[in-house]
């Protein structure tokens, strides 16, 4: 899912979580329910919401967004990924 030679590059983590974190950037906070459609603006075609979901799902892992109360927060932290911790 991250990359895949067989799905178009528009469906990889690395390029949806850019959007969504460019998306963030500019917003801070976002409701879970508009960010689909953000997205979707963004690369001008329909996806579905899972891709959505793993982009997400990447980003809290790297600790970059929170999620909490239908919001997603952008969390403007600088990672040490050598160390795994945000400083």
């Amino acid at each position: 899912m991250i990359v895949n030679v067989e799905r178009e590059p528009n469906r990889s983590l690395y390029y949806l979580g850019g959007i969504l974190l460019t998306i963030l950037e500019q917003r801070k906070v976002i409701p879970i329910e508009e960010i689909l459609l953000e997205v979707q603006q963004q690369i001008n075609e329909k996806i579905h919401v899972d891709f959505i979901y793993y982009a997400l799902d990447w980003l809290f892992i790297l600790s970059l967004i929170k999620i909490k109360e239908g919001k997603v927060y952008y969390e403007n932290k600088k990672v040490n990924s050598t160390q795994n911790t945000a400083f």
